[in-house]
């Protein structure tokens, strides 16, 4: 390979922004290598590269660094066709709204998974509920997004049904049971085989470590889940 266009991704294991690349990256078969940093101790070589010291950030070969899940997502979908976004300006647009919306639901998502106090807990899971309903909405009769087609939009929002389907047997309540269409979604994009080669080496484990570690109202509402037999290992990423 050229050493202009190696691509190395720089990530933390559980991110949800990371899960997004990762996914797209394995959809469209990319070569990469992946360097894994912990962000409570983010070394410098890091904090050099990154202009907003977040990952992702995609290196490209050793001059050249894209921020920014969205634009990291749009970049490899432009060099790997068929495209997976719109050439129409006004659905590029939307599309673009509902990247936004994504990182919304994910930000407020994971803030419920690591909530420490009750009443906050209370009123992310409801905010949720109610902008779980604006997806529906937007699916109607379709299958994706944009219709019977994948689009790079639909990418977006594979990390929220991973980690939903995740914590089923933990969560206070189903808060997708009103909203049969956004069942079925989630479905279509969890069976995806990206959507699991996408996931980094025990997943599960550093998610469920993190809520039982932090004494999160999750695990203080179910602490016999997290201290009884766990679950198979899953090492999908083989990058």
């Amino acid at each position: 390979m050229d050493k202009r266009f190696k691509h190395t991704l720089v990530a933390f294991k559980i991110c949800p922004y990371c899960m997004k690349v990762l996914t797209i990256m394995c959809h469209k078969n990319i070569k990469f290598e992946i360097k894994f940093i912990e962000m409570s101790n983010k070394p410098d070589w890091f904090l050099k590269l990154s202009p907003l010291e977040r990952v992702p950030i995609l290196i490209i070969g050793e001059e050249v660094v894209l921020f920014e899940s969205a634009a990291i997502m749009e970049y490899i979908d432009e060099i790997t066709p068929p495209k997976l976004m719109s050439e129409d300006p006004m659905q590029k647009a939307l599309d673009r709204a509902k990247f936004e919306y994504s990182n919304e639901i994910i930000k407020n998502l994971y803030q419920f998974i690591f909530c420490l106090e009750q009443e906050k807990f209370i009123k992310l899971k409801e905010w949720l509920i109610k902008h779980f309903k604006q997806m529906d909405d937007w699916l109607k009769d379709k299958k994706y997004m944009n219709g019977t087609e994948l689009s790079l939009v639909d990418f977006n929002f594979v990390p929220v049904f991973v980690v939903l389907n995740m914590l089923k047997p933990i969560l206070p309540c189903d808060m997708l049971k009103d909203y049969k269409r956004l069942q079925n979604y989630g479905d279509s994009l969890t069976s995806m085989s990206c959507s699991k080669t996408g996931r980094v080496p025990d997943y599960e484990f550093l998610m469920m470590d993190g809520i039982k570690n932090k004494n999160t109202v999750l695990f203080r509402s179910n602490p016999c889940y997290f201290n009884g037999p766990k679950p198979s290992r899953c090492c999908f990423f083989g990058k």
